[in-house]
């Protein structure tokens, strides 16, 4: 008999043998594609001005670790002296992890390019900076490359063709392409394997994968183009560091659950899970940025790397003698990564090789050693499928109730979130659907039904899913009767379902009252197709929900009516002062931001003492009342009143001005004016002054508005009462 291994590993060398296969022929395709006539035309390069001691050499630029600061390298071309018909002649630099990066010549600056916040038109994927040089560029020409930056890098500059650049670009983002499509591909791969087999190499392969992609996104500068991973931007190139840190920390941890060396060789796995704390730590400095570790840090994480490789390389080769799968291959794949590293050291240092292979060769190597690895991991496979089946029915029972109890604790969660500024008319329905949106995952239904109805006309029809909104209508209709009389007895039903003119059954059906004050009733209808009944577990759960979402509902009608009370005048049922004083500075400060005006207007009735001492306290509310309701008819919507004290109210006026807010006070004198209020059958004639004022430029605070106002009413009343008057700029 063929073991499960084998045939795992048989079906997944295909997609092995296809990353392969591509990434081979990107290195065969590239090798050439960065050579001859893209290389341009010939620079020399000058000595380098500025931060460091930058070095240059025939047409790469190499940047030390360095403070923070400005090199200038003169970059000197010949251009063709007349206008040849071909294609524009733009500058090509390598991307390197630099803060800045621009040309510029006599009388012209180029545009910036910047490696952690990447302009939108560098495109998807860019390889490079590209600076269009220009048009009247000719001859001898001397173009100043300006870098601001800190990391030790090293760039590369060209001179070519328009069409050549975009073929550089092309290349590059092609590679940049490929790389992250087999990693995201293995990473996929990995985690359906773990939901094959819960085996937690799997797991820690996906996050391998991710942090790979991760780093290599960075490295190449793709990752500060998203709109998520932007923030990483601001640890700079200490960032790149830690991913490719937090990477090598996945790594070892997933070779020894691969070799298993743990029990082969304790002594060994044992270093290499304090190596992942030493990478771990080495992270967490980097974070910290300390100033003082910026010129070791690089040669230490240099230094861990390679010994992480190491500690990789002996576990590798141990689970070779014991003939894991792939175990050679990898064993060659991670020594010429290791290999790698070091070649990018020197060449950070230095110049042994094309910038462009400094960054892509290792993420090549890297990603044909992760396809590798996920062969080997495949053969893991067969071994975990009857413990994944053993374990998956033993927890079936325990996660259900886990997952009802976390069921309860979420909805009544979000009863108290969702119900927070809903309008009353809307409290019901509103935690009615919440209430079966978390049902129903939990009690597996053809469909769940929740129907109120009311004297007020606000009766309630929920259907989940809403394809069966036709047919509980149906029935509905066909049982309005017997449902009431379900609703009125509060016991919860369960019956089966027959079609007519069939005595078998078709479905279940349960009819589960809900807990509302009559005359008003309602009730949950729950129904499954086939035979099989609702347990009393789910008909228990669908009664707690039912019950918690309406003392919910109790709960926030409660809260909306504390809050009424609370924002009201009891008197006039217009705004009270503090509620005003809230809604006036909300729209001062819009008006400010917005540039629109606001307005206030101090309404006071005159003479209203008079009235008081002649007709008494309760003529006097009366004609409260009856005013506010005046002064309110003539406002629009949008606009507010309140009562700011005694016989006095205010009016807020957002985006009028001040001949709209006088006609608006005119429009609420006059109402006043013309009100027919009778006490005791006697008329009582009111009128009332009015002060008008507008925000003005310089008002910065809603109590200058306010006292304008209150000065404008002041002026009202003095010029004989019974009238409108608009503060001016300044009072005398």
């Amino acid at each position: 008999m063929t073991p499960r291994w084998w045939m795992a590993l048989r079906q997944e060398w295909p997609l092995a043998a296809g990353v392969a296969l591509l990434l081979a022929l990107l290195v065969t395709a590239s090798s050439g594609a960065f050579r001859g006539d893209l290389d341009g035309l010939p620079l020399a390069l000058g000595e380098p001005q500025g931060a460091g001691q930058a070095g240059a050499a025939a047409d790469t630029l190499v940047l030390p670790v360095r403070p923070t600061g400005l090199t200038v390298l003169p970059v000197r071309v010949s251009l063709p002296d007349e206008a040849d018909g071909g294609p524009p002649w733009v500058a090509w630099v390598s991307r390197g992890a630099v803060d800045e990066v621009w040309l510029e010549g006599a009388g012209w600056r180029s545009g910036r390019g910047d490696f952690f916040a990447p302009p939108a038109d560098d495109g998807m994927l860019p390889s490079g900076y590209l600076f269009p040089l220009p048009g009247d560029l000719r001859g001898d020409a001397t173009i100043d490359l300006h870098v601001i930056g800190s990391e030790r890098e090293v760039l590369r500059v060209r001179v070519v063709r328009a069409d050549a650049a975009m073929r550089i670009a092309q290349l590059g983002s092609a590679i940049s392409a490929s790389v992250y499509a087999a990693l995201f591909v293995l990473a996929l791969l990995s985690l359906s394997l773990y939901g094959a087999v819960r085996d937690r190499a799997f797991l820690r392969f996906f996050a391998a994968a991710v942090l790979a992609l991760l780093a290599t996104a960075a490295d190449n500068g793709h990752l500060y183009a998203l709109p998520v991973f932007g923030i990483a931007s601001a640890w700079r190139g200490d960032g790149i560091r830690v991913l490719g840190l937090l990477f090598l920390a996945a790594v070892l941890p997933l070779l020894q659950r691969y070799a298993g060396t743990a029990l082969a060789m304790p002594r060994l796995s044992r270093l290499a899970d304090r190596h992942v704390w030493a990478l771990g730590i080495l992270a967490a400095v980097c974070l910290l940025r300390v100033e003082a570790l910026r010129a070791v840090l690089p040669g230490v994480a240099l230094a861990m790397q390679l010994v992480a490789a190491a500690l990789g390389v002996a576990m590798l080769v141990d689970a070779g003698r014991r003939r894991v799968p792939m175990a050679w291959s990898l064993v060659l794949l991670f020594a010429l990564v290791a290999v790698v590293s070091l070649v990018i050291e020197f060449v950070a240092a230095g110049r042994w090789l094309d910038p462009v292979w400094l960054r892509y060769g290792g993420q090549l190597v890297l990603a044909f050693a992760a396809a590798v690895l996920a062969v080997g991991l495949v053969s893991r496979v067969g071994q975990y499928r009857d413990q994944r089946d053993q374990d998956r029915i033993a927890r079936a029972e325990s996660e259900t109730r886990m997952r009802r109890e976390a069921a309860r604790a979420d909805l009544n969660a979000a009863l108290q979130t969702a119900l927070r500024g809903v309008p009353e008319t809307d409290l019901a329905w509103t935690a009615y659907r919440l209430m079966l949106d978390h049902l129903v995952p939990q009690v597996p239904v053809a469909f769940a039904a929740l129907l109120t109805r009311s004297q007020d006309g606000r009766d309630i029809d929920l259907v989940v899913p809403q394809a069966s909104k036709t047919a509980v209508d149906a029935i509905v209709a066909s049982r309005l009767l017997p449902l009431k009389r379900h609703a009125a007895n509060g016991i919860p039903l369960q019956q089966p379902v027959t079609a007519a003119g069939d005595r078998g059954v078709v479905a279940m059906e349960a009819v589960l009252p809900l807990a509302i004050r009559a005359p008003a009733w309602g009730v949950l209808l729950l129904q499954r197709t086939g035979g099989e009944a609702f347990t009393p577990a789910e008909l228990a759960l669908a009664g707690e929900f039912s019950r918690a979402t309406q003392v919910g509902i109790e709960h926030a009608r409660s809260a909306v009516a504390l809050q009424r009370s609370a924002e009201l005048d009891a008197l006039t049922g217009t705004f009270n002062r503090r509620t005003i004083d809230q809604w006036l500075g909300r729209g001062f400060a819009e008006s400010v931001r917005s540039g629109q005006p606001i307005s206030v207007l101090f309404i006071d009735l005159d003479r209203f003492k008079a009235i008081n001492d002649r007709l008494g306290h309760g003529c006097g509310d009366a004609c409260l009342r009856a005013v506010s309701k005046a002064l309110h008819s003539a406002l629009s919507e949008g606009d507010l009143l309140g009562r700011y004290g005694g016989e006095e109210f205010i009016a807020v006026l957002p985006g009028r001005g001040g001949a709209a807010a006088r006609a608006i006070g005119e429009h609420m004198r006059l109402a006043v004016e013309c009100l027919a209020f009778e006490w005791e059958g006697q008329p009582v004639p009111l009128s009332a002054s009015v002060g008008v004022a507008t925000r003005l430029s310089g008002d910065d605070l809603p109590a200058a508005l306010v006292e304008r106002a209150d000065k404008a009413l002041y002026a009202a009343k003095h010029a004989g009462r019974n009238c409108v008057h608009v503060a001016p700029a300044v009072f005398s």
